[in-house]
């Protein structure tokens, strides 16, 4: 790390992380004073922080440790953390649920080869604290679990919106024979009730294909959202080796690669041309991988500073992946969509559902296009992914 550190360009860049407190350094001095071996393990004990995983992600790009699952890797200091500052009680009942159901289910999903995202993680980590919630609630009002009677659930329901979490905890606690049999309906889920109009939609397209005032990340990923519908997660994660093919260019979204229109294969191939690392260290070692370079060197963007980026610059993500999506559904088979765009069956026959209750009046709201000049006019890809005609 020396050495890298060394050919830094800028010396005074390596000055400031040096005495940035709470920082990385920092974090590598605590390690080098205690005198334990540089491993991951070791990182975990330094605690959270974002210095600590920037050293963790310059010491992985750089080989002085091995490549790991963050996401999943993280779950267990944090769960320590958390339960640390329970009762033993409490701690006890949360532990055995979080190692027997969640985190089973999470080795599970990686023996299966199924990727683990933050989002994941995420899941994991509010499904620990609704369970935490919920008993420290009944711990207010001396109530056990034992004892724990439907009316106190249904109470327990009337002020807390977390009805998934808690339904599991309970039917892992039931099985478990703590508690008896109770009932956590789901209320009816919001359904995507925001999508553009087809001349706003076009607009928000041609502004990504056309306008060159956008910075280049922003027109590739907003690309990408208003014509396929791809989650930002997904985006942000894009390597270059997912964008293949010189003769008919292709990007990789689910278990088939798709063919692209010209002008987006253009898109993404300046960004991947521009892609530069934002760390000192990441802009003097190979070429990243990623199509959207994280802050962290060998890291990509996460998705939430690319949906900011979006929204700064007026391309709000979630409306225009809604768009998307109804379009396509209103024309393709569920097995399609979920094969070409990597989304999960179950989720494409719901988006197929909506586009034949909904689309009479998403075409209402439009205006009558001229013949064969509308933005959804169509030409279909080897993969069977319709486009949007490209204008010239």
């Amino acid at each position: 790390m020396t050495e890298a550190l060394l050919r830094v360009p800028r010396a005074r860049s390596v000055l400031v992380w040096l005495d940035k407190p709470r920082g990385g350094a920092e974090s590598l001095r605590q390690l080098i004073r205690s005198g334990f071996p540089l491993t991951h393990e070791a990182l975990d004990s330094v605690g959270p922080g974002q210095g600590v995983a920037t050293l963790r992600a310059t010491l992985v790009h750089l080989g002085v440790l091995p490549q790991r699952d963050e996401s999943m890797a993280s779950l267990r200091p944090w769960l320590e953390r958390v339960l640390t500052h329970l009762p033993p009680l409490q701690r006890r009942i949360l532990r055995l649920y979080a190692e027997w159901s969640l985190l089973r289910r999470v080795r599970r999903r990686a023996a299966r080869g199924r990727r683990f995202t933050p989002a994941s993680a995420a899941g994991v980590r509010n499904a620990v604290r609704c369970s935490a919630a919920f008993l420290t609630w009944l711990d207010d009002r001396n109530i056990s679990l034992a004892d724990l009677a439907q009316t106190d659930v249904d109470m327990w329901l009337s002020e807390s919106r977390d009805r998934r979490h808690v339904r599991l905890f309970l039917r892992w606690a039931h099985q478990r024979h703590l508690t008896g049999k109770h009932e956590v309906l789901d209320r009816p889920r919001d359904e995507p009730h925001r999508w553009w109009t087809e001349t706003e939609h076009w607009t928000y397209l041609r502004r990504c294909l056309h306008d060159e005032a956008l910075p280049a990340d922003v027109r590739a990923a907003g690309a990408l959202v208003l014509l396929y519908g791809m989650p930002i997660t997904r985006i942000a994660a894009l390597t270059r080796s997912d964008l293949t093919g010189d003769i008919e260019p292709r990007l990789l979204m689910g278990t088939h690669p798709t063919a692209l229109p010209p002008l987006v294969h253009l898109l993404l191939l300046r960004q991947a041309e521009h892609a530069e690392p934002k760390s000192s260290i990441g802009r003097i070692t190979p070429q990243t991988a990623w199509l959207f370079p994280g802050y962290a060197a060998g890291t990509h963007r996460s998705a939430a500073d690319l949906a900011r980026k979006l929204r700064l610059h007026n391309l709000p993500a979630r409306i225009g992946r809604n768009t998307a999506l109804l379009a396509l559904a209103a024309d393709l088979p569920a097995s399609v969509l979920s094969e070409t765009l990597g989304i999960s069956v179950t989720a494409a026959l719901k988006w197929t559902r909506r586009a034949a209750r909904d689309w009479n009046a998403y075409l209402a709201a439009r205006p009558t296009p001229r013949p064969n000049t509308g933005p959804f006019t169509k030409t279909t890809s080897a993969s069977g992914l319709p486009h949007p005609k490209m204008p010239s």
